[in-house]
């Protein structure tokens, strides 16, 4: 099985809809560091001994789905995104997700 995209590498990589970014792009980045968040997220639900902790990891995951997919498409292709059955971060959302580093977890 081959991983390759066959695109070469010259230092770019596609968003959503084929649009060339650079690799150093801070959004390449974003969704990048908001993907290895989910990944220990889904670890930490994995082995977590409560149905509370799981349940509302869960529900931080389907947030940070959201947010990725956002991250990987242009601001020009948005309107295609929507129009595909996608959604966007929300207000909610958000403040729900920026709220998680101002609480402690006992």
């Amino acid at each position: 099985m081959s991983i390759s995209t066959k695109t070469g590498d010259r230092g770019a990589t596609s968003l959503i809809y084929g649009r060339r970014v650079s690799k150093c792009h801070p959004r390449v980045e974003a969704y990048g560091s908001v993907d290895e968040l989910n990944a220990a997220l889904g670890l930490a639900r994995a082995t977590a001994h409560h149905d509370f902790v799981r349940n509302n990891v869960l529900l931080i995951q389907a947030d940070l789905v959201v947010l990725m997919g956002e991250l990987a498409v242009a601001v020009e292709d948005l309107p295609r995104y929507l129009q595909d059955g996608h959604s966007l971060v929300t207000p909610a959302m958000s403040a729900k997700l920026d709220g998680l580093d101002r609480k402690s977890v006992v």
